[in-house]
C-alpha cells in the first residue's frame, strides 16, 4: 500500500490512519454539509484515498430547518460528491419537529439525528471510521464555552481529536487548522462550497462566541487560534498522564473492597478526583460526577467519621466504612409487612424482612458469631415477655433518661433509609428493649453483677 504524500496535503492535516491505528486503506465516512470547512476535509479525503486505496464515502443531513437553502445544499453536496467520485448517502429530516417531540433545543436534536444518521450507514456499510471537520476555531469556541460553564483540564483539553462511537472511531483530520487556513486550502484549490445563513445567527451560543469573542482575541494576537489548538494538545498530554497515573492507582481495586482513606487522602487531588470518576462511572455509566460532587467524596474522606455518607445522582451512594470509602447503588426502600413475634432460645427466623436472630446464654458481651449485630440484655431487666416487631410511626425508646424518637436516632447514625425496615424492634410488656444499630433501654445492659446475661445475634440476609 502506498503512503500518503505529506506535501499533497496541508502540514496540519492529520492521517486517518495515523489518528486510528488502523490499515491507511479503511473504508471512511465524512460527514459533509457543503460548508467551507468539510468540503476542504473531502477534498484532502479523497486525495489520500487515492494515495492508499480507501474506500470513501460521504453522508448530508437535510434538517428541514432553512427550506430552499437547504435543498440548494443538498444539490450542491451532490454535484460535489459525484465530480469526485465518491458515493454519498442523504437523510432527510423535519428537525424543528422532532425538536418539538423530544423537548430538546433544534441544535441538540439536529445533532442527535445526524449522529444516528451516521451510525446507521457505519453499521450497514462497515465503515470503521468517521471523519467529521472541526477545526482549530471550533476547538477554541468549545473550549470558551466550556471556561464559562466552569470546567477543569477535560473541558479546556477542547474537541477530542479522535474517539469512539456506536460503530468504530470518529477521527477529526483537520482539528488543528484555523478556519483562514481552510478558507486558503479552498481557494488555492478552486473549491467552492455553500455558505449557512445561520451562522451568523447569534441565538445560537456558538455563533455568538464566533461573531464576539474570537475577534476580540485574535484583534489582541492574531495567532489566538493556533495557540489555542496547541494549548488544548498540551493539555490532552496532560490529562492523559493523569489518566494513566488514576489507573495505578486503582490497580488491584475491588468495587467491594473500598478505597482506603490513608491512600485517598495521601494521593494528589488531580489523581483521585480521576480515581473517583472512574467509580462512579462503572455503577453509572451513562452518567458524570460534577467537580461539586468530587469534591464532596473528598471531604468525606478526609473527615473519615464511620458510616457517614454521601448521596450522588444515579442512586449512588459513598459511605466510610471499617477506614475505607465505598460506592454502592442504594437498594430499593420496600414497605415490609408488618409482623409480631415471640423470642424464644435458639434460632428466631424473621420472614418478612429476611431476618434472624440468635437467643444465647451471654459470651461476656463478646460476638463470637461472624457478620451478626451482637445486642447483650440482662435477662433480669426484661419485663413480661420477649417479642420482635417491625418499626412503626412513632416509635420511641428510652435512652440516656430520655424518650427518643427511632427514626431520629437512625437519622443520627446514618442508618442506610433501605436497611431501617428490615432492622427488628426488640420489645418486652414495658415498650421497645432494643434495636440493633440504635442501641438498648435504660437500664438493661448486663453489669458484672447480671446474673443471667443474654445475647442477641441479629443477622440480615
Amino acid at each position: 500500500m502506498k503512503a500518503t504524500n505529506a506535501r499533497a496535503l496541508p502540514v496540519e492535516f492529520l492521517s486517518p490512519a495515523l489518528l486510528s491505528g488502523l490499515s491507511p486503506d479503511t473504508p471512511i465516512l465524512v460527514a459533509y454539509s457543503g460548508g467551507a470547512d468539510s468540503t476542504a476535509l473531502l477534498h484532502m479525503l479523497s486525495r489520500y484515498a487515492k494515495e492508499t486505496g480507501a474506500t470513501l464515502y460521504a453522508a448530508h443531513v437535510n434538517h428541514g430547518i432553512r427550506g430552499k437553502e437547504a435543498d440548494r445544499d443538498e444539490a450542491f453536496c451532490r454535484d460535489t460528491a459525484q465530480a469526485l467520485g465518491i458515493e454519498l448517502f442523504v437523510h432527510r429530516a423535519d428537525v424543528p419537529a422532532l425538536a418539538k417531540e423530544w423537548g430538546e433545543s433544534i441544535e441538540t436534536a439536529a445533532r442527535r439525528v445526524r449522529y444516528a444518521f451516521f451510525d446507521r450507514l457505519m453499521a450497514q456499510y462497515h465503515i470503521p471510521l468517521l471523519a467529521t471537520a472541526h477545526n482549530a476555531d471550533d476547538n477554541l469556541e468549545t473550549m470558551l464555552f466550556n471556561l464559562a460553564r466552569g470546567t477543569g483540564l477535560g473541558g479546556m483539553c477542547g474537541i477530542p481529536v479522535t474517539r469512539r462511537c456506536p460503530e468504530g472511531t470518529l477521527i477529526r483530520p483537520i482539528l488543528s487548522m484555523t478556519r483562514a487556513s481552510i478558507l486558503s486550502y479552498c481557494h488555492e484549490q478552486g473549491l467552492s462550497y455553500v455558505t449557512d445563513s445561520t451562522n451568523v445567527d447569534t441565538d445560537y451560543t456558538r455563533n455568538k462566541l464566533r461573531a464576539s469573542v474570537t475577534p476580540v482575541l485574535t484583534g489582541i494576537n492574531p495567532g489566538a487560534v493556533a495557540n489555542s489548538a496547541r494549548l488544548a494538545e498540551q493539555l490532552r498530554e496532560d490529562s492523559l498522564c493523569l489518566e494513566s497515573m488514576a489507573d495505578l492507582f486503582l490497580e488491584g481495586f475491588r468495587e467491594e473492597d473500598g478505597i482506603e482513606l490513608e491512600k485517598l487522602n495521601g494521593s494528589p487531588a488531580a489523581v483521585v478526583n480521576r480515581a473517583l470518576r472512574r467509580l462512579y462511572g462503572e455503577l453509572v455509566p451513562d452518567g458524570s460526577l460534577e467537580y461539586g460532587h468530587v469534591l464532596a467524596l473528598r471531604r468525606l474522606a478526609e473527615k473519615g467519621i464511620p458510616n457517614t455518607s454521601v448521596t450522588l445522582p444515579g442512586g449512588v451512594e459513598a459511605v466510610i466504612r471499617q477506614g475505607k470509602l465505598t460506592l454502592r447503588k442504594r437498594l430499593p426502600i420496600i414497605d415490609y409487612p408488618p409482623y409480631t413475634l415471640p423470642l424464644a432460645e435458639g434460632s428466631n427466623r424473621i420472614s418478612q424482612t429476611n431476618c434472624e436472630i440468635v437467643m444465647l446464654p451471654s459470651q461476656n458481651t463478646k460476638n463470637i458469631y461472624k457478620n451478626s449485630i451482637l445486642l447483650s440484655l440482662d435477662s433480669d431487666k426484661i419485663i413480661g415477655n420477649l417479642f420482635v416487631r417491625g418499626r412503626l410511626p412513632g416509635d420511641r425508646i428510652r435512652m440516656g433518661g430520655m424518650r427518643k424518637s427511632l427514626k431520629k436516632l437512625m437519622c443520627d447514625k446514618k442508618i442506610p433509609p433501605e436497611l431501617r425496615g428490615r432492622l427488628p424492634v426488640v420489645c418486652d410488656s414495658q415498650g421497645i428493649l432494643a434495636v440493633p444499630g440504635i442501641g438498648l433501654r435504660d437500664g438493661v445492659k448486663p453489669t458484672s453483677d447480671t446474673a443471667r446475661p443474654v445475647d442477641l445475634h441479629v443477622y440480615l440476609y
